[in-house]
């Protein structure tokens, strides 16, 4: 595993509202949320599609395409949207300027 910068930073984020970005070519939805940094892979299971551009319902980021829902802590797919399946989470690093990492 190695850290790779996000070109993030903390205090640009807004509580529950996913952003892109890119790490070790993979794209990213990185989500606030309760005041930890989330990471999660954002290309929907179902479709394709961007879950950057998703919200977010309590734990979970909805999918805009087809509402497909997954848990930001684990990737896990919601029951209730069974046309999804468990998708990957990444451990975001903090610096002490508030700059965002993540360990792929």
């Amino acid at each position: 595993m190695a850290l790779q910068k996000l070109g993030i930073n903390k205090k640009d984020l807004k509580e529950d509202s996913p952003t892109g970005a890119e790490a070790g070519g993979k794209k990213l939805a990185v989500v606030l949320h309760k005041g930890k940094v989330f990471a999660i892979y954002a290309v929907c299971t179902h479709e394709g599609g961007p879950l950057e551009e998703g919200s977010m319902d309590g734990d979970e980021i909805i999918c805009p395409w087809h509402s497909g829902a997954y848990n930001i802590m684990t990737g896990k797919a919601d029951e209730n949207t069974n046309w999804v399946h468990d998708t990957p989470v990444y451990k975001i690093v903090e610096g002490a300027d508030g700059a965002l990492s993540v360990d792929m």
